[in-house]
């Protein structure tokens, strides 16, 4: 009986890292992919930027659409949700070796069989960000940040875990006027 505990303790930790790790794949595949199918869908038709110009045709602001931004977002998490609501439970084979932690004979040994029942919530938020990338040039980020909750659940053991995956909506470069001086100095340090 002592031994069993000890077998136990020991091949538990090792189980769950290696069950989070692959359902941590599973669900970034099933979220890339269930957003890569449905992008055209969500994006439909929709202005996400609005562009405002001066009357001699330069650029002075832009405006983000965040009516069709909210519903993008409420969208993808619809997707989402019935997607991870989807995943269905799946089988991995640990060799007893890795399972008992030895490096040196983590691939021999019977191999144990790891029934992996993963589930979760999503959350998924539409963010913007900015980068500047040259002399009065500035790239313009619309994200998607989708989260993923996914709790593992192996024989006697659970494990929360978490995804999140940045899928790029749009992208845009504002270019502004190049002055007539520019100056650059190096980072005091």
């Amino acid at each position: 009986m002592l031994l069993f505990f000890w077998i136990e303790r020991s091949i538990a930790p090792t189980l769950v890292a290696i069950a989070e790790s692959e359902t941590l794949r599973v669900a970034n595949e099933v979220m890339v992919s269930t957003i890569n199918e449905h992008l055209h869908t969500l994006l439909n038709g929709k202005v996400l930027l609005e562009f405002e110009t001066g009357p001699t045709g330069d650029l002075l602001y832009v405006r983000t659409n965040t009516t069709a931004l909210n519903q993008v977002q409420a969208d993808a998490l619809e997707v989402l949700q019935k997607a991870v609501a989807d995943l269905e439970g799946f089988t991995i084979r640990v060799p007893m070796g890795q399972a008992l932690g030895s490096k040196l004979f983590a691939p021999l040994g019977p191999k144990i069989p790891i029934k992996v029942l993963p589930f979760g919530s999503v959350r998924a938020q539409v963010y913007d960000s900015y980068d500047v990338t040259g002399i009065n040039q500035t790239r313009y980020n619309i994200l998607l940040r989708a989260t993923c909750s996914v709790k593992v659940i192996i024989p006697l053991i659970a494990a929360e875990t978490e995804v999140v995956t940045d899928i790029p909506l749009t992208t845009v470069l504002i270019p502004g006027k190049v002055p007539d001086t520019y100056l650059s100095f190096p980072p005091m340090r």
